[in-house]
């Protein structure tokens, strides 16, 4: 049993391990999102429910390595309570939280949005929004055509040439483009926030296992003291008051 016990705890501590390292990512991915999400939008609220979570996942963790470091029993139960309590909080942050669409979210929309109606005013605007998405047009280059204008040189690949350039076009619209980028951000953030999840189930059924290994150890402890073969006469216990005594008997 102590070998399944020592294996189970230092399992367990590098779980724990790699559970804060996740921790710290959350943190940072969600300083990073703050930085560009606007204030008062779903996403900013978002972001800041991520970093409360990251820190309380870091603080979790040294709290459970101390009591598997030292086989504090209580301790181990506190921090399977806490785990329970951050699948919760986990849980209700990934099924109640509602991802905000292009339109309500901000930021690189309303910056598409005003390049492309003040095409007439400032092309420059566009030009340079496209060149840096690797787009051409609000939905697809057409748009270019159905204003009768030309295409511009942000539309094309660096590397086109005067000859093929029909063929180094850039495909999508910036609008497009800037969907799919959104859905890889989303879709990258569940895959994380559910690695997490798997994580810390494991971290609980290694906390659950090792708490019943440890409550084991104690019994088998204690049944041990009370247990005293036949014929052994059971020593008293040792304490300042008999120590005290043999000390002066040895002395006369």
């Amino acid at each position: 049993m102590n070998g399944c016990y020592n294996t189970i705890k230092y399992s367990g501590l590098l779980s724990n391990l790699l559970y804060m390292l996740l921790g710290i990512g959350v943190m940072s991915g969600a300083g990073l999102g703050l930085q560009v999400a606007e204030p008062n939008t779903p996403e900013h609220t978002y972001f800041v429910k991520s970093l409360v979570l990251g820190g309380t996942i870091c603080m979790i963790v040294m709290f459970g390595c101390y009591g598997m470091v030292c086989n504090l029993l209580c301790v181990n139960l506190l921090f399977t309570l806490f785990i329970l309590m951050a699948l919760a909080a986990e849980y209700l942050q990934l099924h109640h939280y509602h991802n905000p669409s292009l339109r309500s979210s901000g930021g690189a929309w309303e910056q598409l949005e005003l390049a492309w109606h003040g095409l007439d005013k400032q092309p420059e605007q566009m030009h340079q929004y496209e060149a840096t998405r690797h787009c051409c047009g609000y939905n697809s280059p057409d748009d270019y055509r159905r204003l009768h204008l030309l295409v511009p040189p942000s539309c094309y690949h660096q590397s086109s040439t005067a000859n093929d350039t029909a063929q180094q076009i850039y495909p999508r619209g910036c609008l497009e483009t800037l969907s799919n980028s959104q859905r890889y951000i989303q879709q990258r953030d569940k895959l994380y926030m559910w690695s997490i999840v798997g994580l810390e189930i494991f971290i609980l059924l290694q906390t659950v296992a090792l708490s019943v290994l440890l409550f084991r150890l104690r019994q088998r402890q204690r049944l041990a003291r009370r247990q005293v073969p036949p014929g052994v006469r059971r020593e008293p216990r040792s304490n300042h008051v008999t120590g005290s005594r043999a000390q002066l008997l040895n002395e006369v």
